[in-house]
């Protein structure tokens, strides 16, 4: 049976430091009050002092490598008759008989054993109270990973009671308790970390940034829980440029809430109730316009908070909106092209032409339309190490586009070579959270 008896806590190691400690400052008090004490016992004191300062700091880094790397800080799942067969081979202390206890079992649970012939008790916690809480650290971290995991796997509270049921566990807290968690204690812990997290990635910008806080650049885009543009949720990010790229601010914009379509059903039954539900709730709607438009919208709020150069993906509403709205009085928005989506647009305006030109004759002499085919604009061939040139009439017929695109006033937009990658790795993970193919409502969005 595995015992800590040879292991010393810290707070015994600790107390006896400090006893080691107190006795010598007593003894090095009394030495200096001796006329007659000699030098040599006065450097023997002062010796043994040095040593108890070296005592006692190895203590401490002992104690706190104990504390930060216990290897036996997880929990194990076993089962109740391995538990019970174990006690029932060790002896009471009281009477030094066999246990024959019995004990109740939650998802947490409280075990106690009691002698029947001595009635000695001994109690074990099966997970430690999670400080200045009521709360269990083994219901918590269940209830967390079922909170995110609603979104991340599709599971909710009756989801884990299925897991804990195919398991042989005992079920989860109460419905009502398990809301009251994550109303109470799991949002308003996810909400604060989030403000904690991005309010340093603020500061760490700026610091890269020299520490002038009126000119940070910002990647931002916008993101949509369903496809095309009919979605209920839509998310706008905006992240720094540093070389380790952080979410600086997420403005999440809703067109409907939940409980406020859920209050209707009560409606024309209890007007009073479908009164107090409306005024006394959160309301997740904060936006009223057309899906497509909850990136400008968004991206508009965040910048009130506030950025002056931004990086965009090409989609002009979003800079339109800034420009004539600005969020700041006095302060101007410099738009900075998106590399990748600049890329894009060379080949969008290249496919377009070669298909607009198709069936327009080119080169009379050999009789050929367009400018697509063997040896001209080829789509999805393997680059060889052949000289390659295009036919003269091809080049005419692109000359405009690459005038347009690799122009001096346009390549200054793209100069910095930044880019909306971090952005799409954010939004990936994000909808890994809360998955497209299932509902989410704007509180979940929000604490993700």
């Amino acid at each position: 049976m595995p015992t800590t008896e040879g292991r010393q806590s810290p707070r015994s190691s600790s107390s006896s430091s400090s006893e080691l400690s107190n006795s010598i400052e007593e003894l090095l008090s009394s030495s200096l009050n001796l006329t007659t004490a000699s030098s040599s016992s006065h450097n023997t004191l002062h010796n043994l002092f040095i040593s108890q300062q070296k005592i006692m700091a190895y203590e401490r880094r002992k104690n706190n490598a104990i504390a930060d790397s216990d290897e036996m800080d997880f929990y194990q799942v076993i089962h109740n008759s391995f538990l019970l067969e174990l006690m029932g081979n060790t002896i009471c202390i009281g009477c030094k008989e066999q246990w024959d206890g019995k004990m109740h079992i939650s998802l947490y649970c409280s075990l106690a054993f009691t002698c029947e012939k001595c009635e000695h008790t001994i109690q074990i916690n099966t997970s430690k109270m999670i400080p200045d809480t009521e709360h269990r650290d083994i219901n918590i971290r269940v209830q967390l990973a079922s909170f995110l995991g609603t979104h991340l796997a599709g599971i909710g509270r009756a989801g884990v009671a299925k897991i804990f049921g195919a398991m042989n566990l005992a079920p989860p807290v109460k419905e009502d308790h398990y809301e009251e968690i994550d109303r109470k204690l799991l949002l308003p812990c996810i909400k604060k970390f989030q403000h904690e997290s991005m309010q340093a990635a603020i500061y760490e910008a700026v610091d890269e940034n020299d520490g002038d806080p009126t000119a940070l650049t910002v990647s931002g885009d916008g993101t949509w829980q369903r496809r095309g543009f009919k979605s209920i949720h839509g998310v706008a990010a905006v992240l720094s440029c540093n070389t380790t790229p952080k979410v600086l601010d997420v403005q999440r914009l809703s067109k409907k809430c939940l409980i406020c379509t859920g209050a209707l059903s009560v409606k024309n039954k209890d007007l009073d109730l479908y009164d107090v539900i409306i005024h006394n709730h959160d309301c997740e709607s904060n936006y009223d316009g057309s899906s497509g438009g909850m990136e400008s919208q968004g991206i508009q709020d965040i910048f009130k908070r506030s950025f002056p150069k931004y990086i965009g993906d090409g989609d002009s509403s979003v800079m339109w909106n800034l420009t004539q709205h600005p969020p700041s009085p006095g302060i101007g928005i410099e738009k900075i092209e998106d590399i990748n989506h600049w890329s894009k647009k060379m080949l969008y305006r290249l496919e377009k032409l070669a298909q607009e030109l198709k069936d327009t004759m080119l080169d009379p002499e050999k009789k050929r339309k367009g400018i697509g085919g063997v040896n001209r604009l080829t789509k999805g061939t393997k680059y060889d190490q052949q000289k390659h040139s295009l036919p003269k009439y091809v080049m005419e017929a692109i000359k405009p586009v690459f005038e347009d695109l690799a122009s001096k006033e346009t390549l200054q937009h793209v100069l910095n070579g930044s880019s909306q990658n971090a952005n799409e790795s954010f939004h990936s993970f994000l909808w890994s959270m809360a998955p497209k193919n299932r509902y989410c409502s704007g509180t979940i969005i929000d604490s993700m």
